[in-house]
């Protein structure tokens, strides 16, 4: 599980600011590079330096499509083509005018400095520093070698030099923070996994203490009030279910939900009130119950074995042998009220090793999306209110 964003995203966004912002650079610098050619073209006495435009030409053009294409082959190709460029475009200026250097250090740079800076972004990692350094060298070269050739001293080219260091330096710490991200970003990310597998395993947990409070710990507190003898038919059901249920690691015995009964009440539903009532319990039910079959399947079963447990507690400890159902339906949602009229209690007293209320009810609802009220005091009753949603494709839309 991840935190919002796809892994890794966060360095490459970095990469592609820096790749916009180097290739923008470039372009000026060329552009710059041809307007000075132009203008010494245009106030020389003689043809002018006209043909240096040309290939400046290809350099551009292999810098669009480097930067669009982004794989090694490419990037060599434009190694070696953009270095001959550079090469010839060095030449034709210092055999139009050998002070071109002295006057004007930019014309022979700033192309050198559209061939480092469009270079720099397009190989992410560590190989972005190595053809960084490749590109100036093969530059520098290139030009060393022109200048031999037209009998003129070479000079250091303190402006490229300076470019070359600003992006090294830049795309170096781009790398270094963009490893530093990516291991937080990593962190984070097994953190989550961590803090969601905890998550899960809580909830199974408490599922599976409540199912065996529901099951194993009722079905006990039953037989140890009874007299020895037979178990009543409905008992001997009721314990077979529950070991099936245990024994097929299921949360309810029969998962296929099936069809509604008559009055509107889905099965699982029904089940429960069949339960109770032969239990002895009165269960009246009424209101929405067609919204019932609103929910989604895990939120009707655990909305089927919270009901299961308020009976259990009704009948055990109310001491009224009557109960009341209320169900309504909203847009998002199924509202559902169950009360008694018995002794009640003070849900603050109950001790925390008393699962009934806490695991099989109270939580039980909350772990299936759901919210929960209780309200009970002694001598008052109890009464619980069940906000569970719906599914989405039962949602009603609200009219404005």
């Amino acid at each position: 599980m991840t935190i919002g964003m796809p892994q890794g995203s966060g360095a490459e966004s970095v990469a592609a600011a820096l790749s916009r912002a180097t290739l923008a650079l470039g372009t000026s610098a060329l552009v710059l590079a041809a307007a000075l050619v132009a203008l010494r073209s245009i106030h020389a006495s003689g043809p002018g330096p006209w043909e240096a435009l040309v290939m400046l030409i290809p350099l551009a053009v292999l810098m669009v499509v480097t930067f669009v294409r982004r794989d090694l082959p490419s990037m060599i190709v434009y190694l070696l083509l953009g270095t001959a460029s550079i090469g010839v475009y060095t030449a034709v200026i210092l055999n139009d005018t050998t002070n071109t250097i002295a006057d004007s250090p930019y014309i022979l740079g700033l192309p050198q400095i559209a061939f480092i800076y469009t270079v720099a972004p397009t190989v992410l990692g560590a190989r972005a520093l190595a053809f960084i350094v490749a590109a100036y060298a093969a530059g520098q070269l290139a030009a060393l070698l022109a200048a031999l050739n037209a009998g003129i001293a070479p000079t250091f080219d303190f402006l490229t030099a300076a470019a070359a260091v600003v992006i090294i330096v830049t795309s170096g710490l781009s790398l270094l923070l963009g490893r530093r991200a990516g291991r937080e970003l990593r962190a984070v990310e097994r953190a989550l996994r961590d803090t969601s597998a905890m998550s899960y395993q809580q909830e199974i947990e408490s599922q599976v203490v409540a199912l065996f409070h529901d099951t194993v710990l009722n079905e006990l507190t039953v037989l140890s009030h009874q007299q020895p003898g037979p178990l009543l038919p409905a008992q001997d059901a009721a314990l077979r279910r529950d070991l099936a249920m245990i024994a097929d690691g299921a949360w309810w015995p029969d998962e296929e939900t099936g069809a509604s009964t008559d009055d509107g009440i889905p099965p699982r539903v029904a089940a429960v009130l069949a339960e109770a009532r032969g239990g002895g319990l009165s269960v009246d039910v009424a209101g929405d119950l067609a919204s019932l079959d609103r929910l989604a399947a895990p939120v009707a079963t655990a909305v089927s074995l919270a009901l299961r447990q308020v009976f259990v507690n009704a009948q055990q400890h109310s001491g009224v042998e009557r109960a009341e159902v209320m169900v309504d339906g909203a847009p998002d949602a199924v509202v559902v009220m169950v009360s008694d009229a018995g002794r009640g209690f003070d849900p603050a007293a109950v001790p925390p090793d008393r699962l009934g209320v806490a695991q099989s009810v109270l939580a039980r609802i909350r772990d299936a999306g759901g919210e929960v009220q209780l309200w009970s005091s002694p001598g008052n009753g109890t009464a619980y209110m069940f906000t569970l949603p719906v599914a989405a494709e039962h949602a009603w839309e609200v009219e404005e």
